[in-house]
């Protein structure tokens, strides 16, 4: 595949002979657009083979990045990767990159940076997530970090845009072309990198006011042209949700069972899902983050980012990891198995992510069968059968602890519950999370009772 890099500058001369230098190794095509800086940015790669493009006034990130793609395409490359002058992104990533469109081909490729929130400035994070939400519901597919930069652009894309309007779009730019493209049929696919944000970075060109209306204003127009689009956000938020849920496993007693459920949801005005919100949270709030007992150690999975922990995933690692350390005489016992074939299972990348961090082999067990949370713990407890009796530690996020608790006294288990995080993490995302929680329970609650007044002993097989 051929490529080109864009890099789009302003007053980045602290850093930008760096970026290419490190982008040289990877690629001979390399086009950087000096956008008017007051500063010697130009000067830094003056002597290096890259092709310089510099505006006599600042023109804003848009006209950068489209005057770099003009450039790339009249090179006769397939595709153009974006990236910042500023140090957030790795260039060593450009590999994984070309990469990833050969897998995807014909799709945008953009650096997902949400999978490591801890690197996150908190106001980042939450405006990014917001963001997510409205551009993936006017693009109508769910997409992960529309705010990266670190993007791979398939050429034939770019040759259908409209160039004027392109460069008028500003911060919009990034987010306005995930919009077109979808309605164009090109999508995009995530590649999970690092969130990189030094302390002593410039302040970012963003201007947080006018930038963020723009924005807003841009998806209006998109939505509303569109009747608010209902379609694109069932594709965006409602189907992927379904196929987390994994529907097709439930069987017909599940749907049944979800049917009633819902049913008696709105028959008591929700109220029966406000009572099973209340458990959910008041388990969340309660839960010690360090516990006593010292035996098993038992971590449930999270999805990876790829075959990567994420911040989720690793605070659950990291609390076993210091319950161990707290006795030296326990086993961590890591559960999940993968979602697909050939894909890394979760117990194994949270067994590397714990070799990494200095938690001895002999330290840990793996169970690697399993893909939801019964399941974890229906294979845990036919494992702890065979080993010594030992207090059992249940550890897992908050939001998540109350359905834990209540499968684990559904299969027999004793055990204690542990919370991951030090505290209730009050934000919008876990609230949802919780909600989440609620309804999965009260769905739970509802067949177990329906299945026992039938005398379905298949539906009771399911959940026990």
């Amino acid at each position: 595949m051929e490529f080109a890099v864009v890099i789009p500058a302003y007053n980045e001369a602290a850093t930008l002979r760096g970026i290419v230098q490190r982008v040289r190794q990877y690629s001979r095509r390399v086009i950087v657009v000096d956008d008017g800086s007051t500063d010697d940015t130009a000067a830094t790669v003056a002597d290096l083979p890259v092709t310089l493009i510099r505006h006599v006034t600042n023109q804003g990130k848009a006209a950068s990045l489209w005057d770099g793609m003009e450039a790339a395409m009249a090179q006769g490359v397939d595709a153009v990767i974006t990236l910042d002058a500023d140090g957030q992104h790795r260039p060593e990533d450009i590999p994984r990159f070309l990469q990833a469109a050969r897998e995807h081909p014909g799709q945008i490729i953009i650096g997902s940076r949400l999978a490591n929130k801890g690197a996150f400035p908190a106001k980042r994070y939450y405006a990014n997530r917001v963001a997510n939400f409205w551009i993936s519901w006017a693009a109508g597919y769910a997409i992960d970090d529309s705010q990266s930069g670190f993007r791979l652009y398939p050429v034939a894309l770019l040759r259908r845009l409209d160039a004027r309007r392109a460069k008028a779009y500003g911060f919009v730019f990034e987010s306005e072309i995930l919009i077109r493209a979808a309605r164009m049929g090109f999508y995009s696919h995530s590649l999970p990198i690092a969130a990189i944000y030094e302390t002593r970075a410039r302040p970012s060109h963003f201007r947080p006011v006018a930038d963020i209306v723009r924005i807003t204003l841009m998806v209006a127009w998109h939505l509303t042209s569109r009747a608010l689009y209902p379609t694109g956000f069932y594709r965006a938020f409602v189907r992927p949700w379904f196929r987390r849920l994994r529907l097709r496993s439930v069987g017909r007693d599940g749907w049944w069972t979800l049917l009633l459920s819902n049913v008696l949801i709105l028959a008591t005005l929700g109220t029966s899902l406000l009572w099973q919100l209340g458990r959910v949270w008041r388990t969340a709030r309660r839960t010690p983050s360090r516990v006593a007992e010292c035996g098993y150690f038992l971590v449930l999975g999270v999805r990876l980012r790829g075959d990567t922990v994420g911040a989720e995933y690793a605070r659950r690692l990291q609390r076993a990891r210091a319950l161990w350390e707290g006795c030296r005489d326990g086993l961590v016992v890591i559960l999940g198995g993968s979602r697909q074939a050939g894909q890394k299972s979760e117990a194994r990348g949270g067994y590397e992510y714990l070799l990494a961090q200095g938690l001895p082999p002999e330290a840990m067990h793996l169970e690697q069968a399993s893909r939801h949370t019964l399941e974890n713990l229906r294979q845990a407890r036919e494992m702890l059968r065979a080993l010594p009796a030992k207090p059992v530690v249940l550890i897992s996020s908050r939001y998540h602890l109350e359905r834990v608790r209540v499968f684990a006294r559904g299969l027999g288990m004793d055990h204690v519950l542990c919370a991951a995080e030090t505290a209730l993490p009050r934000d919008p995302v876990t609230g949802l999370r919780l909600l989440r929680e609620a309804w999965y329970l009260h769905w739970y609650y509802v067949g177990r009772g329906w299945s026992q007044c039938t005398g379905n002993a298949r539906s009771l097989d399911r959940i026990r």
